[in-house]
C-alpha cells in the first residue's frame, strides 16, 4: 500500500522523485531483461507498493532452459532494482505472485520438481535488506494436485493497530488443473504455511481462486459456468464459452466456507449497465450480463485504518442500507451460530471492504463487442450487499469521437486490474485496449475520487506515449501487471506502477493518473470548514 509520509523499518531512506521511466533491463543492478511471461500472466499480483513506499516484484527469469524464481525491489521509484535469486528453488518456475504487509513480503509460486508441479511459499521479513533471507516452504499443494492460477494476499489489518494478533494472516490459493477444484491455505503467523485445503469442488470452475484476507476473514472469487451462477435468462447461445464470477467467504480463517454465490445475481437485470453515446449524442444503455472471455480478475480486502469518516480518513464508503442475501449460508448468520464463536470473528473483522475487479460483455448488440470493466465491493459483514460500478473509459458509438478519455465498444479491452491509494478516496482501474481496425494498442486508466462510487477521471497512453516512457513497441502481445497500491509523490500527484512485458522483455513504468491527492484533501478540508 502507498502512503504520503513514509517510515522505513529497514533504516533505508526513500528519495521522493518523479517515478522513473526506466527499464528493468537497463538498471545498474543488472536485472534480467528476459522473463517467462507465464509467470506474470494470471490473476495474481506481481508488483506491489509496500507500506514503506518501496516496490517489490516477482517473476520467473529465463536462464537457458530454466525459468528461475526472482524477487526484486526498489527504493527509488524504479531507478535501480535489486534482484534476489533462490538457490533452494531448483525446478522450473511457472507462475508467481507477491504481496507485502508489516511483517514482510510473501511469494507464492509453482515449481516443477522431478516432473511434478507443486506450489510453494517464500517469505522474508526484510525485503529491502542488502541480502534478504527468505524462508521457502515445502509444497503447500497436496500430493496429486496440479496447481495453477496461484494467488496470495497478506492481511493488513494491523495498519494503525500493530498489536493486533490477526495482522499477520496470509491467504494463498490455486486451482487443481486436473479436477478444477479450488484450494485455499491460510497462515496465521505469516511464517509457517500449511498445505492448502480443498474449499470447493466445482466441475464448472474455469479459474483459480483470487483470495483476499483481513484478519480472520477470507474471501475467494473465481470464474465458472455453473448453472447456479450463470443468470438464468441469458440465452445459451449468448453465453457460449463465457464464464461468470462467483465468490465464497470464511469468517473463521478458512475453517468453514459459505456456499458459492454469484457476484452479480440470478438474472440479467441484476447486472449493471453501460452507457454508450450514439453518433447523434443520444445515450444507449447496455446490460452487462453476457459473460466474460477473460481469466479471473483480482480480489482485494481493504480495511479501514482510521476511525474518522472524513475524506482523508476512513478508507471505505458508507454503502446503501444493508440488505441480506437470501441465499446466505447459515454459518455466516450470527444469530444462528454458537455464542462467542461466530460473533467474535465477525466483530474482529469490522470496518473493511472486499473488492472484486471483473469485466462483462454487453447484451443486446449484434456483435459481442468489447468487455466493460466493473468494480464490485461489499462490506466485510455477513449478508452485506454488493455495489457494482462501471469503471471504464467513456463509451461512444462514433469512432471519430475517440480520444484519451473515450473509447468505442468494438475495441478489444483486456487485463483489467484494480488499485487504490490508502487513506484517500482514490481508486483506479487499468486495462489494455486493442483496436482491431487499426491494430493500435494503448493503456487506459479510469480513476475514481469518491471511493469507487463513480469513475469520472480517465486518461490513456498510446504506444507512442508509452515508448517515450521506455515501453517500446507496445501492441497486442503486450502484457502488464499493476500494483494494487497506488503511489503519491511529494507534490500529491498519483501514479499507478506497472510491470510491462513485450515479448519477454520486462520494463517498469509509473503512469500519471491525472489526479492530485493533495488538492483533493484541500477541497475536502475546505468543505468540512464550510459545513
Amino acid at each position: 500500500m502507498s502512503i504520503r509520509f513514509l517510515k522505513l523499518t529497514t533504516a533505508l531512506a526513500i528519495v521522493f522523485a518523479t517515478p522513473a521511466l526506466q527499464s528493468f533491463a537497463d538498471v545498474p543492478s543488472g536485472m534480467t531483461a528476459t522473463i517467462s511471461e507465464q509467470s506474470i500472466h494470471n490473476a495474481g499480483r506481481n508488483i506491489m507498493r509496500t507500506a514503506d513506499g518501496g516496490i517489490v516484484a516477482t517473476y520467473a527469469s529465463v536462464n537457458g532452459n530454466r525459468a528461475e524464481l526472482t524477487f526484486s525491489r526498489t527504493l527509488d521509484n524504479g531507478q535501480t532494482w535489486m534482484p534476489v535469486s533462490f538457490s533452494e528453488v531448483t525446478g522450473n518456475v511457472g507462475q508467481a505472485a507477491v504481496d507485502s504487509n508489516f511483517k514482510g513480503s510473501y511469494i507464492v509460486f509453482t515449481e516443477e520438481v522431478n516432473g511434478t508441479l507443486i506450489s510453494r511459499m517464500a517469505f522474508t521479513g526484510a525485503p529491502f535488506a542488502e541480502n534478504p533471507e527468505f524462508i521457502v516452504s515445502d509444497s503447500v499443494s497436496p500430493v496429486g494436485v496440479i496447481p495453477q492460477d496461484v494467488y496470495v494476499q497478506a492481511s493488513r489489518k494491523g495498519w494503525g493497530q500493530l498489536s493486533d494478533i490477526s495482522r499477520e494472516t496470509v491467504a494463498y490459493g490455486y486451482q487443481d488443473a486436473v479436477t478444477g477444484d479450488l484450494y485455499v491455505g491460510v497462515s496465521f503467523d505469516g511464517e509457517t504455511f500449511p498445505v492448502a485445503q480443498k474449499v470447493l469442488a466445482d466441475p464448472y470452475a474455469a479459474s483459480g481462486p483470487a483470495v483476499a484476507v483481513r484478519g480472520n476473514y477470507v474471501v475467494a472469487s473465481y470464474q465458472t459456468t455453473h448453472p447456479d451462477i450463470v443468470p438464468s435468462d441469458v440465452p445459451v447461445s449468448m453465453r457460449a464459452d463465457r464464464t461468470y464470477p462467483a465468490w465464497i467467504e470464511s469468517m473463521d480463517g478458512g475453517k468453514t466456507w459459505s456456499t458459492p454465490r454469484p457476484v452479480f445475481g440470478d438474472m440479467s437485470n441484476d447486472f449493471p449497465v453501460a452507457e454508450v453515446a450514439s453518433k447523434t449524442g443520444e445515450i444507449e444503455y447496455l446490460r452487462l450480463a453476457a459473460g466474460t472471455d477473460l481469466p479471473n480478475s483480482p480480489t482485494l480486502n481493504w480495511g479501514s485504518s482510521r476511525s474518522s469518516t472524513s475524506g482523508g480518513g476512513r478508507d471505505y464508503v458508507d454503502l446503501r442500507t444493508r440488505g441480506t442475501d437470501e441465499r446466505a449460508n447459515p454459518l455466516l448468520n450470527p444469530e444462528e451460530t454458537s455464542p462467542g464463536v461466530q460473533m467474535a470473528s465477525v466483530k474482529d473483522n469490522e470496518n473493511g471492504l472486499t473488492f472484486v475487479q471483473t469485466s462483462m460483455l454487453p447484451m443486446g448488440v449484434d456483435e459481442p463487442g468489447s468487455e466493460v470493466s466493473i468494480v464490485s465491493f461489499r462490506e466485510i459483514e455477513p449478508g452485506a450487499p454488493w455495489t457494482h460500478v462501471v469503471a471504464h473509459n467513456v463509451l461512444t458509438a462514433d469512432p471519430t469521437a475517440v480520444d484519451r478519455t473515450t473509447s468505442t465498444l468494438d475495441v478489444d479491452a483486456t487485463q483489467f486490474q484494480y488499485s487504490a491509494l490508502i487513506d484517500t478516496k482514490i481508486r483506479a482501474t487499468s486495462y489494455k485496449e486493442m483496436d482491431p481496425s487499426s491494430g493500435e494498442a494503448r493503456l487506459v486508466v479510469a480513476v475514481s475520487t469518491d471511493t469507487g462510487m463513480t469513475f469520472s477521471h480517465h486518461t490513456s497512453f498510446s504506444a507512442a506515449e508509452l515508448e517515450a516512457r521506455g515501453i517500446t513497441d507496445f501492441d497486442a502481445a503486450g502484457i502488464f501487471t499493476s500494483s494494487q497500491c497506488l503511489f503519491e509523490d511529494r507534490d500529491g500527484e498519483v501514479y499507478v506502477d506497472l510491470m510491462v512485458s513485450q515479448g519477454g522483455e520486462m520494463r517498469f513504468v509509473s503512469l500519471p493518473t491525472g489526479v492530485n491527492a493533495a488538492e483533493l484533501r484541500e477541497e475536502e478540508h475546505a468543505a468540512l470548514i464550510t459545513e
